[in-house]
């Protein structure tokens, strides 16, 4: 049973939804539109995609960059897809493009499969695996209240066994010389991903680079805030401030930068600068 599809949207409440899905009126397992024609299938019992659900909507401000960045074939890489809205948010505009979707966890896994078979004429690589800086397994700890919140077990932590992957040995296997976009959210275990991926970003292949930084992230590994924008600084990439409402907090002068199909606003910083307790996505181009 779909009643959501037909309630009207005063009445779309998490707790209404969470409601009709554990008495049975609702499918929890739901396909969902969002972003005007993007559709992708999602677990309502898990707060974050039940939001775009009820919004109709998942980060506009993504895909200003993402489209911005992203010729018509160009190649796509999401690490930490969870349940694909990036990747299957830019398949309307991109068709001709390649998608390259990296998950770890199980749940977001199956949910991820579904969602594919709405896409069957489009280029999707999904990867069952943890980004990393080793091959083999790796200990992943699932949050069963909001999936995107699932993340690499610290040393504290219990978790299910994976397997683990690095980039450069991934794109080399598949003769991939160059990524025109990357978007990294993987609840921390940024940096290890992108030390796994040195050769690839040293000779700067990734043309854009979209990276969330969070710093409870980050410190759940004992990292500094800025570790990964310090690491992706130290291969030659210039740091941006990308969203508007983060203008001023630091960072230089606001400019106009031109990437390959078309203009959006940024400003750049130094890793150096960046604050301790600031929370935000970053934008890392080549110099």
């Amino acid at each position: 049973m779909q009643l959501i599809h037909w309630l009207p949207k005063p009445f779309l409440r998490h707790k209404t939804i969470d409601f009709l899905c554990k008495i049975g009126l609702q499918k929890r397992i739901s396909e969902i539109s969002f972003n005007n024609d993007s559709k992708t299938i999602v677990d309502l019992l898990d707060p974050e995609p039940r939001n775009v659900f009820i919004n109709r909507e998942f980060e506009p401000h993504f895909f200003d960059i993402a489209n911005a960045c992203m010729p018509q074939d160009g190649i796509f890489f999401d690490l930490g897809a969870n349940v694909g809205f990036c990747s299957f948010g830019l398949i309307s505009s991109r068709p001709k493009a390649y998608f390259h979707i990296f998950e770890a966890s199980p749940r977001l896994i199956n949910l991820l499969v579904h969602s594919m078979d709405l896409y069957k004429q489009h280029f999707i690589k999904l990867n069952r695996a943890c980004v990393s800086d080793k091959e083999g397994k790796t200990i992943f700890c699932l949050n069963p209240e909001q999936s995107g919140q699932s993340h690499v077990a610290t040393s504290h932590e219990k978790g299910i066994e994976v397997n683990s992957l690095i980039l450069d040995k991934y794109c080399k296997d598949r003769a991939i010389d160059r990524v025109d976009f990357v978007k990294i959210d993987l609840e921390g275990h940024e940096l290890p991903a992108l030390k796994g991926w040195t050769e690839f970003l040293e000779n700067q292949n990734a043309l854009a680079i979209y990276i969330e930084i969070i710093p409870e992230n980050q410190a759940r590994y004992g990292h500094k805030t800025n570790a990964p924008l310090v690491f992706l600084e130290s291969l030659g990439y210039r740091l941006y401030i990308c969203k508007c409402d983060d203008f001023g907090f630091f960072g230089n002068e606001i400019e106009s930068k031109k990437l390959c199909n078309g203009t959006v606003k940024v400003s750049f910083f130094n890793a150096e600068n960046y604050p301790d307790h600031f929370s935000t996505d970053i934008l890392a181009l080549p110099y």
